[in-house]
């Protein structure tokens, strides 16, 4: 390939070689949209990745090969330096692209060229009930025509980071498609300590600009034994989300964005089943206080009596995550009192 490549497709993969390599590779070498580079980076795998890329022999794809293994965050900011294109995607390598997916993301760019990120729900499986995505939350307001309308939508880039607290994520890799001067521009991918660096770094990239958002699902997140928060244990997944959103409120307090207030509007436009979905989440994972409150706030808000909120507070919640968040309260009241 000669020249700077429209797209770059990253997929940082180790030891998926007999499972969700091979398909993850072909969805993207079948993209409608021909001007793009492959780039697959072996993180020290043991179960011969780097022959089968090289033996694909398309000119499309580069192969980076790491003889010791690296941290997830490391390892992607790694691959992500070594991107040409105008535009990266970050692909996991269980994941699928949709074969339009580049073809919709050029066209997306071209009509907002102020964009810092390109955008769309992606399928998840849901035991049972088949495939579901989500839509983002147009600052306007939902409307079903934009399901059919097929038109991307333009949202401002803090208002789009905000919506990382909702436990449901509505976009992110693979079906995301990031400027890579605006990503160069902030450092590159934060590599971290933790595995929120995914979120942290999609943050700071939209705190420089606008996300173009198109309402069309863009691929599919692959629901297998072996996704990583599937093998850990429930006080590691505590600990992970509790993390996330200490981190993401990091990202905005850096970045001098206040969060509140962007926060309750984005609350506002969710339905009394969705809030309760979030404070489900921020309860049980003992999310910072000031966040819970602001979802217990807006759950208040739906309600017609203060008696039918105490009650669906205590069935949909529950009596444990209530005495978790009576908890954090009290664990945050000395820092309260000093404040004052």
């Amino acid at each position: 390939m000669s020249g700077v490549p429209r797209f770059s497709v990253a997929i940082p993969t180790y030891n998926r070689l007999r499972t969700f390599l091979p398909e993850a590779i072909r969805g993207v070498l079948r993209q409608s949209f021909a001007d793009f580079e492959l780039i697959v980076s072996d993180n020290g795998s043991t179960d011969g990745t780097s022959d089968h890329v090289r033996s694909l022999a398309d000119p499309r794809v580069r192969l980076v090969r790491h003889q010791a293994t690296m941290p997830a965050g490391e390892h992607f900011a790694a691959l992500l330096r070594e991107a040409q294109g105008e535009y990266v995607i970050l692909h996991q390598d269980d994941d699928l692209l949709h074969r339009d997916f580049l073809l919709r993301a050029d066209a997306a760019f071209r009509e907002f060229p102020s964009a810092v990120m390109y955008g769309t729900p992606i399928w998840r499986q849901v035991h049972g009930r088949g495939y579901h995505s989500r839509l983002m939350r147009p600052r306007a307001g939902h409307d079903d025509m934009a399901i059919l309308s097929d038109e991307p939508v333009l949202f401002e880039g803090d208002y789009a980071a905000v919506q990382f607290f909702d436990p449901i994520r509505q976009f992110l890799h693979p079906t995301l498609a990031m400027r890579n001067t605006a990503l160069r521009a902030i450092g590159g991918f934060d590599p971290g300590s933790t595995f929120q660096s995914d979120l942290v770094t999609q943050a700071r990239l939209l705190f420089q600009g606008p996300l173009v958002y198109d309402p069309r699902p863009g691929g599919v997140s692959r629901v297998h034994l072996t996704n990583f928060m599937r093998t850990k244990s429930k006080a590691f997944r505590k600990s992970f989300f509790r993390a996330s959103y200490l981190e993401i409120i990091a990202s905005f307090e850096r970045a001098g964005v206040r969060w509140q207030p962007l926060l309750e509007e984005y609350l506002g436009k969710l339905s009394e089943k969705e809030i309760i979905a979030c404070l489900y989440e921020w309860t049980y994972y003992r999310a910072p206080v000031e966040l819970q409150n602001i979802g217990f706030a807006a759950l208040r808000r739906t309600q017609n009596s203060r008696g039918r909120y105490l009650r669906r507070c205590l069935t949909k919640l529950g009596v444990r995550n209530i005495v978790r968040h009576w908890m954090s309260r009290r664990a945050n009241e000395p820092q309260e009192r000093r404040g004052d």
